[in-house]
């Protein structure tokens, strides 16, 4: 039972990347602040790797959240989906924060634009429509992750179930208390 359920979450994960509709498409990231708590957002898988459980995101290199990996290489993830009331709790290392032109030069022109704004992500703006963009300056950055530990909790009567999975115990997988 254990491992089917850890092949499911790998099953859905990689589906969620290629499948806009997924509900694991669009998750939580939490990541450490250099001067106390955590900021949370959402962000968009972008690969998945079920072999090595690593993850992908793309981001601006201007983001918080790249200064946040540099200073503290760990992070959180989020994932819900309300339907199968299924959550998947993440705890992961960053691996690499890297430039890609390969993947930013294939990517359509409507999504460049996320990575060439002239102000930096979270500043100040007089009114939404006024971002302006130059396209001579790209800040895209794929981060990818590993996986270290998984939480799974799957909502149902008569009882919930709750695993816990580990890199160190070579994801086998044990019971926890829901």
């Amino acid at each position: 039972m254990l491992s089917q359920i850890l092949d499911d979450c790998k099953n859905q994960l990689s589906i969620a990347v290629k499948n806009k509709k997924h509900p694991f498409r669009l998750f939580t990231l939490s990541t450490q602040k250099k001067d106390r708590g955590s900021q949370m957002r959402t962000v968009v898988i972008r690969d998945f790797n079920q072999d090595n459980l690593h993850f992908t995101i793309y981001t601006d290199a201007r983001s918080n959240k790249v200064e946040q990996l540099n200073l503290y290489n760990q992070a959180q993830f989020l994932f819900y989906d309300s339907t199968r009331l299924v959550q998947l709790i993440f705890e992961t290392e960053l691996i690499s924060i890297e430039e890609d032109n390969y993947i930013y030069e294939s990517l359509p022109e409507r999504m460049k634009k996320d990575y060439t704004s002239i102000k930096p992500p979270g500043s100040r703006l007089k009114a939404p429509n006024v971002v302006k963009y130059d396209f001579s300056r790209v800040y895209f950055r794929k981060i990818t992750f590993q996986s270290l530990s998984m939480e799974y909790l799957k909502l149902k009567r008569p009882n919930h179930l709750r695993v816990h999975f580990s890199k160190s115990d070579q994801w086998k997988g044990c019971f926890l208390t829901p």
